[in-house]
């Protein structure tokens, strides 16, 4: 029997790239997809210049569903902008009316801004957590319902980023935005479990539309098509596919990445977990000041040689 044979998953964002790939990928193992998608175009056509506005484009969540279809599973498609908590609710909605039922969620959709910390402004944050924050919270407080109505537990899987604690430079907004997933996750895997809903995340990796100028930007050859297979969507499927079933009920709050060890077309892809807990740190009875500077290289990981023991009066 096919590993999700009878569950129910709702993947948003899914008509292109990473969330496309999840969504056949649940399809084979025989899950009855909701596959989500607003369909609109890049602004610019690729990168990170988020979306152009417009009506929903239905057709691109529903070549996904036609080739689930074709090959013997079942879908159906939604356009729902989930940029807002009542929007992305309609995505966990659809699956309710038309397969009675939701046992799995991934929540994927996103774009991107590029954005520096002084030209970071308030439509880029607020796209940014809209579809981001907003896109996440909202399915999860809708599936949440639905699946403690039902007494079946659920799974649930996150999209965050690798710099959400670290940053990258020229991605202001969506860092911020990913971090703020990575925390709403540990709180929703805390409220979960007692109710056996299991919330975990990915920090996915693939050359897609958005991606590819960052890619083409001196990393990957653009003319180098096998390299950039290597790299393309479906090796995020697994673990997605994995963390979407029963043989991840043992993990709840947790958050792996999907990397690569090199660039190239014999590339290993690497699956590690992500750690955003606290070094141990060092106790006192008393600080000081001075105390802080001279212990900083056990209180702070991997400081840099130099800055270890620099007192007040050396900036003095």
């Amino acid at each position: 029997m096919a590993l999700l044979a009878g569950k129910v998953a709702v993947v948003t964002g899914a008509g292109r790239g990473i969330g496309r790939a999840y969504a056949l990928a649940l399809a084979l193992e025989g899950a009855a997809v909701v596959v989500n998608d607003v369909g609109l175009e890049l602004k610019g056509g690729e990168g990170g210049r988020g979306l152009e506005s417009g009506p929903a484009r239905p057709e691109v969540a529903q070549a996904v569903v036609d080739e689930i279809i074709a090959a013997g599973g079942r879908a159906t498609a939604d356009a729902s902008n989930i940029a807002s908590l009542d929007g992305s609710a309609k995505v966990v909605e659809t699956a309710l009316r038309v397969f009675g039922d939701i046992d799995i969620l991934i929540n994927n959709a996103g774009t991107w801004s590029e954005t520096t910390v002084e030209d970071i402004d308030d439509e880029r944050i607020d796209e940014q957590f809209a579809t981001h924050f907003k896109g996440t919270v909202g399915p999860i407080r809708a599936a949440f319902r639905a699946m403690r109505s039902a007494g079946h537990g659920g799974r649930i899987v996150n999209t965050v980023a690798g710099t959400a604690t670290s940053g990258e430079g020229g991605m202001a907004a969506y860092c911020a935005a990913k971090a703020a997933v990575a925390s709403f996750t540990g709180t929703a895997a805390a409220e979960g479990r007692p109710f056996g809903i299991g919330v975990n995340a990915i920090s996915p990796l693939a050359i897609t539309r958005q991606s590819r100028r960052f890619f083409f930007s001196g990393i990957v050859d653009p003319n180098d098509e096998t390299t950039i297979r290597r790299l393309g969507p479906e090796i995020n499927a697994p673990l997605a596919v994995y963390l979407a079933s029963d043989l991840s009920s043992h993990l709840t709050g947790r958050f792996f990445r999907v990397t690569s060890d090199s660039i190239g077309p014999d590339a290993k892809i690497r699956i590690k977990e992500l750690f955003l807990g606290a070094a141990p740190g060092l106790a006192a009875d008393l600080w000081t000041v001075e105390s802080v500077a001279k212990a900083m290289s056990e209180i702070a990981a991997d400081l840099p040689e130099e800055a270890v023991g620099r007192r007040a009066e050396d900036f003095r």
